[in-house]
């Protein structure tokens, strides 16, 4: 720990039995970096970041990425056995980059593709995603579940009790649905879970999109369907206006190609930006009322550069205005 005073930006003293994460940090002018080598911390020299996380107080790239959830996980409850969590879900927002960067390419290359290819590219890509985000909310899940059981006590002795009594499920549809389709009520998840009513209420805001996310996984990789037939214009990649993909997931299509059809890529945004916002929801909610250690790297953020962020930058920016074509 003595080590550790010489990164400066660090709290130290807040450390605990947390696990350090040394990622390079941006001070606005320059990149500095720090590697620990038989003990000793030691500091090098660094052009910049390919690919990784690191800390700022502002964005280095336009496109890297700040997910607070992402952010508060790293700074608060990196404990050993959470962090393997936190960058698997890392890794699963990475690999929708390229899931869609992926996308744009087989669209942009369509006409070097036979006839069809383009079409069952897109498709399986789509059916990708749609797994990517179903994923995460188990990680998600998984990682409360563990700081609830082992970092947590509650100060009413009676809830408690309940706590200790009955675990919490580690996987999202166990905890907030019943039978496997009807949504828990704040009521029976504080009373089944003694969780606090912040927390609780969350969970139920977060099911019913979670609960539709599964439906069409489940569909996906247990039922043998397949997505709605994709239609490849000019102008991007579309779906028929009446498609039950837009009934599950509801979104905004104010970009139509004809009267029957209208372009997916306002529907990806919606799809992640729905999975972002429920998980930075259900963190904050459990940060607001369980105790946890103070942040790592005060006044510092966590941002996140990946090969592919342009790609989803792109998607992302459809919901402020930006194009929903790639043609």
């Amino acid at each position: 720990m003595e080590e550790l005073q010489q990164v400066t930006h660090l709290n130290v003293s807040a450390i605990g039995d947390r696990t350090v994460n040394l990622m390079p940090l941006w001070d606005g002018k320059e990149w500095h970096s720090w590697i620990s080598v038989n003990g000793k911390i030691i500091k090098m020299k660094m052009m910049g970041v390919v690919e990784g996380r690191y800390l700022a107080k502002n964005v280095e790239h336009k496109s890297d990425l700040f997910m607070p959830f992402v952010d508060l996980m790293w700074q608060r409850t990196s404990w050993p056995e959470i962090v393997p969590l936190i960058s698997a879900i890392e890794d699963d927002f990475s690999k929708m980059s390229t899931s869609i960067a992926k996308l744009k390419h087989t669209f942009q290359t369509q006409k070097q593709l036979s006839s069809g290819s383009s079409r069952a590219f897109a498709e399986t890509e789509l059916e990708y995603l749609l797994v990517l985000c179903r994923t995460v909310f188990d990680l998600l899940q998984e990682l409360i579940a563990r700081i609830w059981d082992k970092r947590v006590c509650l100060n009413d002795p009676r809830a408690e009790s309940v706590r200790k009594q009955r675990k919490m499920p580690d996987t999202f549809s166990k905890l907030c649905l019943k039978e496997k389709t009807v949504v828990r009520s704040s009521e029976e998840l504080q009373t089944l879970y003694a969780l606090p009513k912040e927390m609780a209420d969350e969970y139920v805001r977060a099911a019913p999109f979670f609960s539709q996310l599964r439906n069409l996984r489940n569909g996906i990789v247990h039922g043998g369907r397949g997505l709605d037939l994709i239609f490849v214009t000019e102008r991007g990649f579309c779906v028929g206006k009446d498609s039950p993909l837009l009934v599950a997931i509801p979104c905004e299509f104010g970009y139509k190609y004809n009267d029957n059809l209208v372009s997916i890529l306002p529907w990806l945004c919606s799809l992640i930006l729905k999975t972002m916002g429920t998980c930075t929801s259900l963190v904050g909610a459990f940060a607001s009322v369980v105790p946890l250690p103070d942040e790592m790297a005060p006044g510092y953020r966590v941002f996140v550069r990946e090969p592919n962020n342009d790609a989803l930058s792109e998607i992302l920016a459809i919901n402020q205005g930006g194009s929903p074509w790639w043609g």
